[in-house]
This record gives C-alpha cells, sequence and structure tokens, in this order.
C-alpha cells in the first residue's frame, strides 16, 4: 500500500522541516561575556570625565572619541579577567555576562555618587545634580539587573527573549541617561556687573598674615605654655575660632577661596595641574581627574601633565577690590596669584620665591631684584633654631624669612598702603614632618625622645613664627585690624598611612595633609570683641567679614556671609551690616 493511500484522501501532507540555524561560534558568547562589562564601564567612565570637566567640548565627536579610548581599554582588561573563568567554556560566560552587566552599572553608580561628593565645591551646581540623577538611574538599572540575574541563578532559569531583551535595554538607557543629563547641562551666563560705587572714609589698616597648616591643635596648647607671647595674646584680646575648610583640600583652590569668599567652581582656580587630552578634542584639557582608582597613572594615557603658568582665576581677590574702593595694597606669597594684578602697589606671587616664577609675578618691575638681595642664607637661622636644626626646618625658615623679608622693604617703600596680605608656606613642610610627635606628646602623652624632638620642632617653628608676626603688626600705629589665617589644617597620620609607609618610626612622627582638615581664623585689633569663640567659621566667610570689619558693604554673590559675632557691640551698632549686588563691576586697571 502506498503512503497515499495509507494516509487516505482527507489528510494533509506533513508540514516541512524548520531548517535549523548553524550554531553560533563559542567564541563569540566568550568575547562578549568578557567586553560587553568593561566596555559599558569605560563609557560611563569617560561620561564621568565630562562631567568632572564642563570646560571639554561635549559633541558627537569628542564624545564618540573619549567612549572608544576608554570603552576599549576597560573593555580589553575585562577580557583578560574574564578569560581564565570562561575559556572553552562559552555556558558559562553566557551565565556570567548579566552579572558582569550588574557590576559595570554598580562601579559606574558608586564612580558618579562618589564623585559628585568629593567634587562638590568643585563643580557648577548644575552639572553636580545631573550628576547625581545620573548616579540615581545608574543604581536603578543595577538593582534591575542585578534582580534579573539573581532570579535566573536561584532558579537556573535559562535567559528567554524577554530577559536578554530587558537587559539590553537598561545597559543602553544607563548610557542614554548619562548622555541625556550631561547634554542637558548648560552654563549659566552671568550678568554684566553693574558699576559698584562706596563711600569713603576713615577705615583701619587691615594686615593678614597667612600660615599654612597653622591650627588650633598645636596654637592653643602652645599659647598657653607661654611659647607665643604675641599669639597669646590676640587669643586674649581678639576672636578665634576654627575655620572650616573645604575637600579637597587642594592648595591653590583653597587660598584663592580664602582670598575672594567664593567656592573653586565660581573663581576657577582648582589646582595647579592640567593634564592634556587630545584624544578627546583638540587643545582639550582636563583638570578634575577620577580620583580612587588611580587614574593619574592609567588614564591620562602617559600624559604627566604640567604646571600651569598662569591661573584662570574669574573673580576678583581682596587685594583687587580694595585698591579699587580707595584702599591701597600690597601682596606677598600667595598661592596662584599670578599673573599680579596692576592695582597693587606692590605684589610678588608664592612662586616668584621658588625659582620658576610665572608670567608677571612682580609688581612693580625693580621689586624682582630688590627683594632678591634680602634673600638670606641657612647661616642665618641656625641661631633661633639651633645648632642641631635638621634641614627640613633651615629650609622652610629661610623661605618664610625671605617672604617676610621683601614684604617688610616692600611695606616701608610703600607707606599708602593701607591693606597688606603676607603667606608664610614653611610650616607646611614641618608639619607634614613632624606634626605626629607632637600630637603624640601633647594629646597621648608619649615622652619616648623621638616624638619629643618632633614636639619641640614644631613648637620652635610656631614661636618663630610668633615672633615674626609680632614684628610686622608692631610697625603700625593707628586703627588697625588684623587677620591670622591657614585655609586648613594639619591631622597626625592615620593607621592606614602609616600602614602604607611600612609603620616606620618616620611615618608615625609625621603629619598628614590629605584630609581637609579645619584650619584657623583669629582677629585682633580695632572693633574686634575680646575673647569672642567662632565656632561656625568656614572659609568663605573670610573675605566678607574683612571687608566689614573694614567698613564695607557684603557683596550678595559672596558664597561666605560677614562674621558679626567677631565684632563689639558698639562697632555693629556703628556700622549696621549693608549689602551690595556684587563687586565684580568696580572699575580698575587691566580689568
Amino acid at each position: 500500500m502506498s503512503d497515499a493511500a495509507g494516509r487516505g484522501d482527507g489528510e494533509a501532507d506533513p508540514k516541512p522541516a524548520r531548517r535549523l540555524r548553524p550554531p553560533r561560534p563559542a567564541w563569540l558568547d566568550v568575547l562578549a561575556a568578557g567586553l560587553a562589562p568593561g566596555a559599558l564601564l569605560g563609557t560611563h567612565l569617560a561620561g564621568l570625565i565630562f562631567f568632572l570637566n564642563p570646560g571639554l567640548p561635549f559633541s558627537p565627536g569628542p564624545v564618540l572619541r573619549g567612549v572608544l579610548v576608554y570603552g576599549s581599554l576597560l573593555g580589553l582588561v575585562g577580557l583578560l579577567l574574564h578569560l581564565p573563568f570562561t575559556w572553552r567554556s562559552p555556558r558559562r560566560a553566557r551565565r556570567g555576562l548579566p552579572w558582569g552587566l550588574t557590576a559595570a552599572l554598580a562601579a559606574a553608580a558608586l564612580l558618579d555618587w562618589t564623585h559628585a561628593a568629593f567634587y562638590a565645591y568643585y563643580l557648577p551646581p548644575g552639572i553636580n545634580e545631573r550628576l547625581i540623577k545620573t548616579a540615581l538611574w545608574l543604581s536603578l538599572g543595577a538593582l534591575i539587573a542585578f534582580y534579573t540575574a539573581l532570579l535566573h541563578t536561584l532558579h537556573r532559569r535559562r535567559y528567554g527573549v524577554r530577559s536578554r531583551s530587558l537587559l539590553t535595554l537598561v545597559t543602553f538607557l544607563s548610557v542614554y541617561a548619562m548622555v541625556e543629563r550631561r547634554e542637558a547641562f548648560q552654563p549659566r551666563l552671568r550678568p554684566a556687573p553693574r558699576p559698584t560705587a562706596v563711600e569713603a572714609g576713615q577705615r583701619p589698616r587691615l594686615l593678614l598674615v597667612g600660615i599654612d597648616t597653622a591650627t588650633l591643635d598645636a596654637l592653643l596648647p602652645l599659647a598657653s605654655q607661654g611659647r607665643l607671647p604675641f599669639l597669646a595674646a590676640v587669643l586674649r584680646g581678639g576672636a578665634y575660632g576654627r575655620l572650616e575648610s573645604i575637600s579637597p583640600p587642594r592648595r591653590e583652590a583653597l587660598w584663592t577661596t580664602l582670598a575672594t569668599g567664593k567656592l573653586p567652581y565660581k573663581h576657577g582656580v582648582i589646582g595647579g595641574r592640567i593634564y592634556p587630552a587630545s584624544w578627546i578634542a583638540r587643545g582639550a584639557e582636563l583638570r578634575l581627574l577620577p580620583v580612587g582608582i588611580a587614574f593619574r597613572s592609567w588614564g591620562t594615557l602617559g600624559g604627566e601633565g604640567y604646571r600651569v603658568s598662569t591661573y584662570p582665576r574669574e573673580v576678583l581677590t581682596l587685594w583687587e577690590i580694595l585698591p579699587r574702593l580707595g584702599i591701597p595694597s600690597g601682596m606677598v606669597g600667595w598661592p596662584a596669584s599670578a599673573p599680579v594684578p596692576e592695582e597693587t602697589a606692590f605684589a610678588l606671587s608664592e612662586r616668584f620665591f621658588t625659582g620658576a616664577p610665572e608670567p608677571r609675578s612682580a609688581r612693580p618691575e625693580d621689586a624682582a631684584a630688590r627683594t632678591r638681595l634680602y634673600r638670606p642664607g641657612p647661616r642665618e637661622m641656625r641661631e633661633p633654631l639651633g645648632a642641631g636644626a635638621p634641614p627640613v626646618l633651615l629650609e622652610a625658615a629661610v623661605a618664610d624669612l625671605w617672604r617676610r623679608s621683601s614684604f617688610s622693604v616692600l611695606h616701608e617703600q610703600n607707606p599708602e598702603v593701607e591693606a597688606a596680605f603676607l603667606v608664610l608656606p614653611g610650616l607646611r613642610e614641618v608639619s607634614r614632618r613632624f606634626f605626629g610627635g607632637f600630637d603624640a606628646v601633647q594629646f597621648a602623652g608619649d615622652q619616648s625622645p623621638e616624638a619629643r624632638q618632633a614636639a619641640e620642632r614644631i613648637a620652635t617653628y610656631y614661636a618663630l613664627l610668633d615672633g615674626w608676626i609680632a614684628e610686622v603688626w608692631n610697625r603700625e600705629s593707628g586703627p588697625r585690624l588684623l587677620a591670622v589665617v591657614s585655609p586648613s589644617g594639619v591631622e597626625p597620620q592615620g593607621r592606614w598611612e602609616r600602614l602604607q609607609e611600612g609603620m616606620t618610626l618616620r611615618a608615625s612622627l609625621e603629619g598628614s595633609l590629605a584630609a581637609a582638615s579645619d584650619g584657623i581664623l583669629l582677629l585682633y585689633g580695632d572693633g574686634i570683641r575680646p575673647g569672642a569663640l567662632l565656632t561656625e567659621a568656614r572659609l568663605v566667610d573670610v573675605a566678607p567679614t574683612l571687608l566689614y570689619g573694614l567698613g564695607f558693604p557684603v557683596a550678595q554673590d559672596f558664597d561666605g556671609k560677614a562674621i558679626t559675632e567677631a565684632f563689639e557691640k558698639s562697632f555693629l551698632a556703628r556700622h549696621p551690616l549693608t549689602f551690595l549686588p556684587s563687586y565684580e563691576g568696580l572699575e580698575g586697571a587691566g580689568r
């Protein structure tokens, strides 16, 4: 019997057999599982770089180049880490891919969260808010990917079309969220400053002395022990308190914030090094780098960066504001101050004293030649510091003595100056080398010879500074206002830092400058309330407080406020707090 007869007339022919697709090469699964998570993380790292550096051109070309560079780099790293576990096991690679994407999304979210907090004072509020929103979206994507991967792992389910589509959609939406949030940022156009007029009148002379890394943890005990007679008198007869710093404690940014009353994202000075990024766009530069991932050693693609020659400051400092208000000013040794302004009667930038001065680092032009004549040698400091003083102490003291001598000479040659600014940085290196020993002796009762010697070196240097400040202050007469400031302090080395350095004796005696520890603010002179304790002073409060102490209004575009609790009631009654929109509209030479 034939097949046709056996089926009968009413039976349909069977469907033709479905043609099977050729199996996908196993190496493709292994390759995709290794590359995709790293490439995704590299894409978000590129996006983070554009968030941290708003000056980079955010257009398709630069963005794609950044994504290609960091996506390829981290993708290859991920593949190399992945291969030992998935080689010859495509099934394991396929099962591991969702977990890899989850880890990449979680790591990208963590990077965005931490950098939004770490660089909060350095990023414009608009871009910082968008970075936080990007972190929120990435966190949500990581949770969805984690839930999907967990369910399939626990129930040993295969990833179907819907699961694979969901993971793919989450991956692409995470990239879209990053691009959309960054593209949504548009820098606010600053309104053109209006001309400002301030009434003239009788005002005290201002002397501001900056001491790098000075801290009340050293100042108060040494003053109580009689080691600092002048500063002890300032503490008794004036106002003092801790000065809340900003994080990260980039030195140039801190000193500029103190001098302008504005945060780094406003004044534009965010660090001393710039890293070329020509692979992103021609002439592109990185000013803020991701932290915590050793980015400087690999992410700059071999570029070591270069030290800036002039600082792109976008707002006025006190020594630029005051001359435009009729108060002749002079400045010596202030960090990130070049090019020095033409408004000042005299000015020497900090790097003028380092042997590698920036262009226009001295004013007047002959000041450079004159002040080099007063450069001291180590012999001049051996007697004040003692015969056994280590080289680090001598070098710091010589550098500070040169600044102080130059300041005194220029001030004497310009007697019309009524507001003078001097920064002495020598304590910074001394604190870094010996503050741990001082802290151990003063607060932990350590009586070991090494700790006591370190403590004595800190005390000796503070005493030296005390005498110098007294000499500069006592040369003035009449109504005066003294401010002694430090934008950040120093702390003893933590356990982790000492562990990194091998728990050596030297490490235990050192101080740490990595944290944004509190600095100091001492105010003394006419109108200052004796014994006033300043409990909430911030770095951005110094400039408006000094302007108020000189009888001027407080600008509304300052990020700080005048610390009125530092002043006597009679002064407050005679000088009610007044405001104006901004000092940026003041006219001056070269501006």
